[in-house]
């Protein structure tokens, strides 16, 4: 999903933001088998799990004034079956409380991150810089907010194809470009919006194969006047293995979001990977 753009009638008014091929080397042993190396002693590495992936999500990769975490389940397995009879003794007592005078819906299992991606499983971390429900001005150093979703894919050539696919940036959302005013209707609008310093890069993160998206946004009044100070945005995707990891930062300073979307996602690999083995 791409950032939302951001509502924001007139300068100074604050805005809530709701915001990784095994690759072996042999030398030639000139035909004496005692010169080469045997398929025990040539190194090898396990592919990353979904489940070593999600384990490195914690709250010191984001802001913690407000963090919210979501996680899929296979559906049938033990923990999916927790999950849904917890969900279901909760909505009993809401409906309890109430009298029954709401109607039970069914327990569903949490679907997370982008849902055309045709990933097996996900999971997601969102930090805020702000507590829920508190307001915002924008820029923040560091983003407003920050997102980590891990993906499991089918395999790895389906991680990179999505990777390739979303640095294609199809949809031209990390291009310069002028949107108009927007009316909503309400007495409200979207002020005349310019997104500028926009593009599309590889990244240097060992191990995976990484690209980063980012755009600055700032907004004008009719009369030319800024509507709010301008920021930036970021969107990094990454592939190894059977693995895709998006970080998402929104509301940085102006030209800052990929340094904060990399230096968040190199914590995160390291994490994940604590060796650095790019095998």
């Amino acid at each position: 999903m791409l950032p939302p753009r951001l509502a924001r009638p007139a300068r100074g008014v604050a805005a809530v933001v709701a915001l990784a091929v095994l690759g072996a080397c042999s030398a030639d042993g000139g035909g004496d088998p005692s010169t080469s190396p045997s398929a025990s002693s040539t190194p090898t590495r396990a592919p990353l799990t979904f489940e070593e992936a999600t384990a490195a999500l914690t709250e010191t990769l984001l802001p913690t004034a407000t963090v919210e975490r979501c996680d899929e389940y296979e559906p049938g397995s033990p923990e999916a079956q927790a999950y849904l009879d917890q969900l279901a003794a909760t909505q009993a007592e809401e409906a309890a409380a109430t009298g029954g005078a709401l109607p039970l819906p069914s327990p569903t299992l949490p679907q997370c991150g982008h849902p055309l991606l045709g990933d097996l499983r996900a999971a997601s971390l969102a930090g805020h810089a702000f507590a829920a429900g508190d307001p915002v001005a924008l820029p923040v150093a560091g983003g407003a907010s920050r997102v980590i979703e891990v993906y499991e894919m089918p395999d790895a050539d389906a991680a990179q194809t999505a990777v390739a696919t979303q640095a294609a940036d199809l949809d031209g959302w990390a291009v310069d470009e002028e949107a108009p005013r927007v009316d909503n209707g309400d007495g409200t609008y979207i002020p005349r919006t310019v997104i500028s310093a926009a593009g599309v890069d590889e990244v240097e993160l060992p191990g995976w194969t990484a690209w980063v998206l980012t755009r600055d946004e700032a907004s004008f009044q009719d009369d030319g006047s800024a509507a709010a100070d301008p920021y930036s945005t970021a969107l990094l995707w990454a592939a190894r293995d059977g693995l895709v990891v998006r970080v998402q930062v929104v509301g940085d300073t102006p030209g800052q979001a990929v340094a904060t979307a990399l230096g968040t996602a190199e914590q995160y690999v390291t994490a994940l990977d604590p060796t650095g083995s790019t095998d």
